[in-house]
């Protein structure tokens, strides 16, 4: 019988960071005994722009609770934010390209620092969402993120750029390459093979990388997508109201920071989720919508300091909407309604 798996988000990951995502909850503590299990995360990446991150029903939720419980014992709470803001100030400079890894034995050195950066960042994005925990780790967790989250956007970019400085030859396919390759002593034309392998498409799961016709090999692999039937005529999205307000405007999808200059003033914008890099945009934006998110997300949070419209958690907005659709965002109501097609 075949595994259901539900998409839960979307990303602009690098195979740097995909890799590193199925390896950071490694990072045990001794003291405390405890290694957070991260499920069996599918990444699935189409051409572009973006890699789609799926989860088996409940996989996610129960993660969250499995983190929850750990974070709930206030002694780990306190050593993995401590150690957590050390390796921030270590690596912070790398985030924002004042330093970069001079070879790769600095970059194999950079990959373990960033390891350990997620296993303390996930403690601030996780702990505010888990009821159970106390309201006062909630709290200063969120305090955390919320100081922090600008460097997400940099984070992204991080490997990327090392990358490029080590083997500016490749271009842009180091977004394609793998830490075993990179420190496995590859050739640079290689790893050139490698970026073209995997730059028109993969799959990866449980840390193994499948290119090829991606419905049969969902297949072999037993994997069956939960896969929203979309009506043809619809008119209204809804979701959940970060921010309150209305606005009519022009639709622009914002993928990555790349599609900025996209917006002018009155847009409205429309993503997967935001990112600190999109504040450009935001700025200009008469309003926000998103696929994801909940009322702690980077969409939330800044529409209510900027005090615009926004509704988000909608799953379809960018599937049903097109750049150059005029549409109008009661964010009072959480409805997002259709005017014209482009």
């Amino acid at each position: 019988m075949a595994t259901k798996y539900v998409k839960e988000f979307s990303r602009n990951y690098s195979l740097f960071q995909i890799v590193a995502y199925g390896e950071f909850a490694k990072r045990s503590d001794p003291a405390f005994n405890t290694e957070i299990d991260i499920g069996h995360p599918l990444f699935i990446y189409r051409g572009g722009p973006l890699t789609d991150i799926y989860f088996p029903p409940g996989e996610m939720k129960r993660v969250y609770a499995d983190f929850g419980k750990a974070l709930a014992n206030v002694d780990y709470f306190e050593r993995l934010v401590q150690g957590s803001s050390a390796v921030v100030k270590e690596i912070q400079p790398y985030f924002e390209k004042k330093k970069k890894a001079g070879d790769l034995d600095e970059l194999r050195y950079l990959y373990g620092l960033y390891l350990d950066f997620l296993y303390g960042e996930s403690a601030s994005w996780v702990a505010p969402h888990i009821e159970e925990l106390p309201q006062e780790l909630r709290s200063r967790a969120m305090s955390i993120r919320e100081k922090s989250q600008h460097l997400s956007s940099m984070r992204d970019e991080m490997f990327d750029f090392n990358l490029r400085e080590l083997f500016p030859e490749l271009g842009d396919y180091v977004h394609f390459l793998t830490p075993a390759s990179v420190f496995g002593g590859k050739s640079a034309a290689e790893l050139k093979a490698e970026g073209q392998k995997y730059r028109d498409g993969f799959i990866s799961l449980d840390g193994a990388f499948y290119v090829g016709p991606q419905e049969e090999l969902l297949g072999k692999l037993g994997i069956e997508l939960e896969i929203v039937a979309l009506e043809t005529d619809i008119v209204e999205i809804t979701g959940q109201v970060a921010s309150p307000g209305t606005a009519r405007g022009c639709v622009k999808i914002v993928w990555t920071k790349n599609d900025n200059s996209k917006i002018m003033d009155g847009d409205i914008l429309v993503s997967p989720m935001t990112r600190p890099d999109f504040l450009p945009a935001m700025k200009a934006a008469a309003a926000f919508v998103t696929d994801e998110g909940g009322i702690t997300c980077h969409a939330a949070i800044v529409s209510r300091e900027m005090m615009k419209p926004c509704v988000i958690g909608t799953k379809i907005a960018t599937k049903v909407l097109h750049d150059g659709d005029e549409v109008e965002v009661n964010a009072d109501k959480g409805i997002v309604r259709i005017l014209k097609r482009a």
